[in-house]
């Protein structure tokens, strides 16, 4: 309760997002609706719970270090990238690789920041969405597969992983780093 507080407190003295902080321009992604910034420049991503509630914060630091609020709640948390309403709901490990699937395909993306944490979001978003397509998208190294494959199989969706023509990576903002939002789309 004490870090849902904290959360909240950081979060109301933060201000708008600078499009240009180091971490953003490094992943080649724009500053999305919904995140903040820290006086002292950090990345702020609300960790919400499945009733849009903050429960937690990670903090990306410029150098693109993360940190989550100690004592902070991150089981079932999710950050939410409002896509268009129509299309399939996506589900990922990380901020930066959410916004790349969001902007190569318009869709609503919920970030759970960790691999361990997607079955969990996965089924709460089944829970909540019963009609809708989600698609499922791992990181492609083990634990994005284990835990994207039981991500998959609890809510019912499609697990897909991204795929390397030319360099290397495992997440989908890799992919579009390395390959553009091109290879993303397909």
């Amino acid at each position: 309760m004490e870090a849902a507080q904290q959360a909240r407190q950081e979060w109301n003295a933060a201000r708008v997002c600078d499009a240009s902080h180091p971490y953003l321009w490094r992943k080649g992604i724009p500053a999305l609706e919904g995140i903040r910034q820290s006086r002292d420049g950090t990345l702020l991503i609300p960790v919400l719970d499945a009733a849009n509630n903050l429960q937690s914060l990670q903090r990306i630091y410029p150098d693109g270090t993360k940190r989550f609020l100690v004592g902070g709640k991150v089981s079932d948390g999710r950050f939410i990238i409002q896509g268009q309403p129509e299309k399939p709901i996506a589900i990922c490990e990380g901020f930066a690789t959410g916004a790349s699937i969001h902007l190569a395909s318009g869709w609503t993306v919920h970030v759970t920041f960790s691999a361990n944490n997607m079955p969990v979001v996965a089924k709460s978003a089944r829970d909540l969405f019963t009609d809708k397509a989600i698609i499922i998208c791992g990181d492609n190294d083990e634990i994005g597969r284990k835990r994207g494959g039981e991500a998959a199989r609890l809510a019912n969706a499609q697990l897909v992983l991204p795929h390397f023509t030319s360099g290397n990576g495992t997440d989908f903002n890799d992919l579009h780093q390395i390959e553009g939002l091109e290879a993303v789309r397909s």
